[in-house]
């Protein structure tokens, strides 16, 4: 049985993409991924107050390297924004894992959608497709919540063994 998405997307829009060609020494040696340590990322996600629907946005834009000395030779510049807002399916807003879990989902979603806006843009540029690299949700949104710990047994009292010299093998001979 396939489990459903924690989210259901209704609505996703770019307010901002933007793509610019630059000129690189030696484009012919340059990656066809944009760096990832080279690109700034930001995420979001709210719910509503009855916690039915959630919005959220991502913004991935290249860094400034122009005082960067040790600078890579980058073929694009990009910027570019999106929003999205969601239906929340069994709306579990206050519970941390599954507060996690939408986040990851409405990140995994927005990211995919980026990365398909930047290798269109670019497709049709000097130097031909460039990908936005595969990027960990725990940058994105940070690790996973912790469980909570579980009110245990009273402990047990740990019983160490005495400890007894070791007794040599007789050689045998």
């Amino acid at each position: 049985m396939m489990r459903s998405s924690p989210l259901r997307l209704k609505e996703l829009f770019f307010p901002q993409v933007s793509v610019k060609a630059l000129v690189p020494a030696a484009p012919e040696n340059a990656e066809r991924e944009l760096d990832l340590d080279s690109l700034a990322i930001s995420f979001g996600l709210d719910f509503s107050s009855d916690g039915k629907t959630a919005s959220a946005g991502l913004k991935i834009a290249s860094k400034d390297t122009s005082t960067d000395s040790a600078k890579k030779e980058t073929l694009y510049q990009i910027r570019i924004e999106a929003f999205a807002n969601f239906d929340v399916i069994s709306p579990e807003h206050k519970d941390g894992m599954a507060v996690y879990l939408r986040k990851f989902a409405a990140a995994a979603a927005l990211i995919g959608a980026a990365r398909e806006q930047v290798a269109l843009m670019t497709a049709r540029g000097p130097w031909g497709i460039v990908m936005l690299p595969i990027i960990s949700m725990d940058r994105v949104v940070g690790p996973p919540p912790k469980k909570e710990v579980l009110v245990a047994a009273p402990l047990q009292r740990i019983v160490k063994a005495k400890k007894s010299p070791a007794k040599l093998a007789p050689a045998e001979g």
